[in-house]
């Protein structure tokens, strides 16, 4: 049961940093695309929001910041997913994933500004990224590691 239970475990980390090692090379192997791809996603927000006049100037200071945050991310998702795989630091790494999906999801998934066929898709993609965010949650409070087996005498010692 203890070989299952371990397996499973780093089947289960696997299973999570996937999509975040791959979405990582991705970004790495298409740079020039993505940083093209944020700088038009940053436009979007800019216009859907062109009625306040606080988030053009945030939005525009964020476009001209484009590189800088898309290396942040590619770092944070990257780090992230690794330390989670290997089990080392995974609440860390899970935070750092969670840190760098809460903007991504909210930027790139904005199914209310959206009709149509289109908006079906960017919601299920948003609530993809909420059960994913879901399943870090999880790794930051309880681990990612097998639960070690308590000692009779800690649990007795505990209701004495």
């Amino acid at each position: 049961m203890k070989a299952i239970q371990a397996a499973s475990i780093v089947v289960a980390r696997f299973l999570l940093s996937a999509i975040f090692l791959a979405a990582g090379v991705n970004k790495i192997v298409h740079w020039g695309e993505t940083e093209q791809g944020l700088m038009n996603v940053l436009s979007n927000w800019q216009s859907y929001l062109s009625g306040l006049e606080c988030t053009q100037i945030f939005f525009t200071a964020l476009i001209s910041f484009t590189p800088t945050l898309l290396l942040v991310a590619t770092l944070m998702e990257l780090g992230g997913a690794l330390l989670l795989l290997l089990g080392v630091k995974e609440k860390i790494g899970a935070a750092l994933l969670l840190i760098m999906l809460i903007p991504t999801t909210i930027l790139y998934h904005q199914f209310w500004f959206v009709d149509g066929s289109e908006k079906e898709l960017q919601q299920v993609m948003f609530l993809k990224n909420l059960a994913i965010l879901g399943g870090l949650i999880f790794v930051i409070i309880h681990g990612a590691q097998a639960p070690e087996k308590k000692s009779n005498a800690a649990h007795t010692s505990r209701f004495s």
